[in-house]
């Protein structure tokens, strides 16, 4: 085996290459990866967040873990947010290490919705877009538990999360770091609004594909606001297969095509797709779903 680093010129992976307006030294960036290290009350990044990150500074761009946007969005034990102070200071220090180290980092920001749990609410019912229960599981300081039914958000309500999302992308901003991720993957809050079975609204927000996608419209219009859309990337998960409510069949995929049409109409600086599973295999078993 040879102890030779192949050179930037024959080796793509090593290449520069431009994200919208982040300049990448190489093409490795390393996935957003749950660590559920926050074992503080304030749910506050830690140094051991900081030595984490700077440890992987050498790849391309770094895109951190999910962060909560404000308390009702929490859904996992031990997960940082980015909606306080205390919070935003703490994931300054993160920044400050991975730039001292030469590397890149973005924030990634999110809202687990309705698959949170009552434990996770003070007792309160957890919020999405209609109330139907995902029929997933959440992890609570408890242990697993069934998701319950989750309250509605009103339309006031849908209101005040998007500029939560706002003002979390401004603390992001605040705290140094390179760029903003949207996390709309997985089972989380806007692709529960991207859902016909989970979102059956029939204001401005649900009722056909191009409602249910307006509330990660409006969050990328907030969000790009505070930081141009050349350093705002989306992520999403076209073929999510979980559960009863979340089936990658015909109908969801043909849904996302059209959304990443209009994703791609924009001056974001990169769709973050999440594809099928290793051997995975799309159909249409789960339509008993409870419409």
């Amino acid at each position: 085996m040879s102890d030779q680093t192949p050179a930037p010129d024959t080796q793509p992976l090593l290449r520069p290459v431009r994200l919208g307006a982040l300049e990448l030294p190489n093409r490795v960036v390393m996935a957003p990866m749950t660590r559920a290290r926050a074992t503080n009350a304030g749910l506050t990044p830690t140094e051991l967040h900081a030595t984490y990150y700077a440890q992987r500074a050498g790849a391309g761009l770094i895109i951190s873990e999910g962060t909560w946007v404000n308390p009702e969005a929490i859904g996992y034990i031990h997960v940082p947010g980015i909606y306080t102070d205390e919070q935003t200071a703490g994931w300054a220090e993160v920044t400050e290490s991975v730039h001292a180290a030469g590397g890149r980092i973005v924030s990634q920001i999110g809202h687990l919705g309705a698959v949170s749990h009552p434990d996770h609410q003070g007792g309160r019912l957890p919020v999405g877009p209609s109330a139907v229960d995902p029929q997933e599981t959440s992890f609570t300081t408890d242990g697993p538990k069934a998701t319950v039914t989750p309250r509605a958000l009103s339309g006031a309500e849908i209101a005040d999360t998007v500029r939560d999302y706002r003002q979390a992308a401004a603390n992001a901003l605040r705290a140094g770091f390179d760029g903003l991720e949207i996390h709309a993957q997985g089972s989380h809050l806007i692709a529960q609004f991207l859902n016909p079975r989970l979102n059956r609204r029939t204001d401005a927000y649900g009722g056909t594909s191009e409602k249910r996608a307006q509330l990660l419209l409006d969050i990328v219009e907030a969000v790009s606001d505070v930081w141009g859309g050349e350093r705002v990337g989306v992520k999403l998960s076209p073929y999510w297969n979980a559960g009863p409510a979340f089936p990658a069949d015909a109908e969801t995929l043909a849904d996302y095509d059209q959304l990443l049409k209009r994703l791609g109409d924009s001056d974001l600086a990169y769709l973050h797709l999440v594809g099928p599973a290793p051997g995975a295999h799309t159909d249409d078993t789960r339509k008993a779903f409870s419409r």
